[in-house]
């Protein structure tokens, strides 16, 4: 199993160099091509229209437009420059998209379309007020996303990989997107947070890594079920020198409500290290 193309946002910010570099690293690594991606929003703002002391006459929202699309191909450019700037040195095939969020929900396409995503912790589009949780993405766009810290991570990433364990769908659904990173991986190590959980592994889940051809997982259980998981996941992480967490995103009454039980909002706001997530 591998990943056939990758997408990273890019925009014009100190972080989209880092996220690009990771990009393009794994690109590398899964020999697919990548895609980067500038997301942007087309929409008239409504103060134009809104506040407007008269009615806004077609000539006058015709030059607005055509101002607006000139920012907009300005700012992709810029973007675009930052792309092919960090892939200088790299021998990969590269696409680039304008993704527009007005026309179709077009970053959910986007998603839906590559293999795997590479996104920031909340995607700001260029000239929209509009912000985009990568969970959002993740829970949407049916596979994976890869959320990075703004200022990324040293690459290569998924050597020592801890992955957040629950018997739910969504758990091994995220085990199963991971397949091409567990299986490249020196060392696997499973966190269950639960009083009740069993001193070890089953049988048949040792079977099934056995199978992918990966390192036999080892387990870690915490039966601190009163403390936060959050910090109990930042701590295990810490503790086994993990470089990627692996976690399936579960869905609660508000779509920012997600990974076991609302973990995402502490993790997701200041990631220790890669998150990669799927629902």
């Amino acid at each position: 199993m591998t990943y056939r193309n990758i997408f990273v946002h890019v925009d014009s910010s100190a972080g989209a160099k880092a996220r690009v570099a990771a990009a393009s690293s794994l690109a590398v690594r899964f020999k697919c091509p990548l895609t980067g991606g500038f997301v942007y929003s087309s929409k008239v703002p409504r103060y134009v229209v809104a506040d407007a002391i008269t009615p806004i006459s077609q000539g006058v929202l015709d030059a607005y437009r055509a101002e607006q699309a000139e920012a907009i191909s300005k700012a992709s450019g810029l973007a675009k420059d930052v792309f092919m700037a960090s892939l200088a040195d790299k021998a990969i095939h590269t696409r680039w998209l304008d993704v527009d969020l007005e026309t179709d929900n077009q970053m959910l396409a986007t998603a839906k379309r590559h293999d795997l995503v590479i996104l920031p912790s909340e995607i700001k589009p260029s000239f929209s007020e509009h912000v985009i949780p990568a969970e959002a993405v993740g829970m949407a766009s049916g596979g994976p996303v890869i959320v990075l810290k703004h200022g990324g991570f040293p690459v290569p990433f998924g050597k020592k990989i801890l992955i957040a364990w629950k018997e739910t769908r969504e758990a091994m659904r995220a085990v199963r997107d991971a397949w091409p990173f567990l299986e490249a991986a020196e060392e696997i190590h499973i966190l269950r947070v639960s009083r009740d959980a069993p001193n070890e592994l089953d049988a048949s889940m040792l079977r099934l890594f056995q199978d992918h051809g990966c390192p036999t997982p080892q387990l870690h259980v915490d039966r601190n079920d009163d403390a936060p998981v959050e910090g109990l996941i930042r701590l295990h992480a810490g503790r086994t020198g993990a470089d990627l967490i692996v976690l399936g995103l579960y869905g609660h009454s508000r779509v920012r409500e997600l990974v076991m039980g609302g973990v995402s909002r502490g993790l997701l706001a200041d990631p220790p290290m890669p998150l990669f997530l799927s629902h």
